[in-house]
C-alpha cells in the first residue's frame, strides 16, 4: 500500500511503498509476494486483490534493468503526460511480475484476481499493469511509446538495451493468453469508475436531487477537465 495507507489488521501483513514512483520498499514487498507464490502448488487457491496504483507498488525490475532506471523512465513518461495505457505498456516490458507474469509464477495454483479499476474502459491488462492477465502489448509497442515522446536518446542505457533486445526476440515477450497457466486464472472487476458513478447517481435521486451523468470517460490534464466540468456546471 502507499505510505500512510495502512489499517490495524490482525491477520494480513501490510507493506508500505512508493507511489507513483516505485522505491526499494516496493521491491522488497514484491519479493515477499514472489516467495509466497513459489510455495503454492496445484492444491493452492491464490486470491489476488488489485487496485489502481499497483503498477508502482508491485515492482520487480526485469533482469538487466534497475530500480533507478525504472524510476527515471516512469518519471519521464509521467512528466510528458503519457496516458496510463502508454505508461503501463513500458512498465510491463521492464518487469518480472507485470503483464501476466505473476500468474505464471503462481502456476500450478488456481488464481482468482479481484480488481478495483481506475482505468477508463476497464481494460484488464492495463489495470495495475495486468500481473495476472494476458498482455495485449509487445516490446515493439513499448518502443513506440518511447519514440512518441522523443525519449530514445534520453532513456537509461539499461532500459534501452532491454527494450531493443526484446524487439529483436532476444528476450521473451510477456505472455499473450495461449499459455496453460491462464486456464487456472480468473479476473473479476468488482469496482470501477462506472460502478462509482452509477451508485452516486442512484443515491442522489434518493436524496431528492436531479443528477446528470455527463460522462464516465473523461480523461486528460486535470486543469482542462476542471474547466470543462466548470463550464457544464455554469
Amino acid at each position: 500500500v502507499k505510505y500512510g495507507h495502512t489499517s490495524p489488521l490482525k491477520h494480513i501483513v501490510q507493506i508500505e511503498a512508493g507511489h507513483p514512483i516505485p522505491d526499494e520498499a516496493g521491491i522488497k514487498g514484491t519479493e515477499e509476494i514472489v516467495r509466497f507464490l513459489k510455495k503454492a502448488d496445484k492444491h493452492t487457491l491464490v486470491i489476488c486483490l488489485l487496485s489502481g496504483g499497483a503498477s508502482s507498488l508491485l515492482v520487480s525490475p526485469l533482469d538487466g534493468t534497475t530500480l533507478k532506471a525504472k524510476k527515471k523512465v516512469t518519471d519521464m513518461l509521467l512528466s510528458a503526460g503519457a496516458d496510463i495505457e502508454e505508461l503501463n505498456a513500458v512498465r510491463k516490458h521492464v518487469s518480472k511480475v507485470k503483464g501476466g507474469r505473476l500468474a505464471e509464477m503462481a502456476y500450478p495454483a488456481k488464481v482468482i484476481t479481484m480488481l478495483v479499476s481506475d482505468v477508463i474502459g476497464n481494460k484488464l491488462d492495463v489495470i495495475a499493469s495486468g500481473p495476472t492477465v494476458p498482455d495485449t502489448t509487445t516490446f515493439k509497442d513499448a518502443v513506440m511509446v518511447i519514440g512518441k515522446y522523443g525519449f530514445e536518446d534520453k532513456l537509461p542505457l539499461r532500459v534501452k538495451r532491454v527494450l531493443q533486445d526484446g524487439v529483436k526476440g532476444k528476450i521473451k515477450d510477456t505472455p499473450k493468453g495461449k499459455e496453460r497457466f491462464f486456464r487456472n486464472t480468473k479476473n473479476i472487476i468488482i469496482g470501477s469508475i462506472e460502478h462509482a458513478i452509477n451508485a452516486a447517481n442512484k443515491k442522489s435521486y434518493k436524496m431528492g436531487f436531479k443528477p446528470e451523468v455527463i460522462t464516465s470517460k473523461l480523461q486528460g490534464e486535470a486543469v482542462d477537465a476542471a474547466r470543462y466540468l466548470a463550464a457544464r456546471a455554469l
